[in-house]
């Protein structure tokens, strides 16, 4: 199975987005996690991975979520400027991004393009990439969307609070892998 994977990967991703992932998550990630547990061992602490969630709004209304969809609260750009600045002087250059929809900021795009040292997993239900965000993700090549998929068809129509989510998040991920990104699927199981 992971061969199988690997090889995958290797014949669909484009080769910018592969590499950026290899050397900004993988290798710079172990040295972040290295002077993580340099830093421990001084009794000082500074996570090696940061998870930022820079805006509380979403297109969806799913069910237990805590986010405050009617609000458009986004974190401006320079204080995440500063912020992922802050947390390279400590070796970090992974970071999650987090929501509501991190798709929804409307400065996403320039913040991945003004730190192309780092890497970023994006979580997202997928809705609003289009074909040119896949595109321009693709150029900049340091961030994987992971995108939440709820079920099938019913389900995510139950789940997400909106009618015909299952589709446009499917459509979001073909989007992904039509431009060659490393993209990534997340779901959670309940009752």
């Amino acid at each position: 199975m992971l061969p199988a994977l690997a090889l995958r990967t290797l014949r669909t991703v484009d080769p910018k987005c592969l590499w950026k992932f290899v050397w900004n998550f993988g290798c710079k990630g172990v040295l972040s996690v290295e002077k993580f547990k340099r830093r421990l061992a001084r009794g000082e602490y500074f996570p090696p991975f940061l998870h930022l969630s820079i805006i509380n709004s979403c297109n969806l209304r799913c069910q237990g979520c805590w986010v405050d969809v009617d609000a458009h609260d986004a974190i401006d750009l320079a204080l995440l400027d500063r912020t992922i600045a802050e947390a390279r002087r400590h070796g970090n250059s992974f970071f999650g991004l987090l929501g509501g929809e991190p798709f929804l900021h409307p400065q996403l795009l320039d913040l991945l393009a003004a730190h192309p040292d780092c890497y970023f997993q994006i979580f997202t239900n997928g809705q609003p990439i289009t074909e040119k965000i896949a595109a321009r993700l693709r150029a900049l090549g340091n961030a994987t969307p992971l995108i939440s998929i709820e079920g099938r068809e019913i389900v995510s129509t139950e789940r997400r609070g909106k009618p015909e989510v299952y589709a446009r998040t499917l459509r979001g991920l073909q989007h992904c892998v039509d431009a060659g990104l490393l993209v990534g699927v997340a779901t959670s199981l309940c009752r």
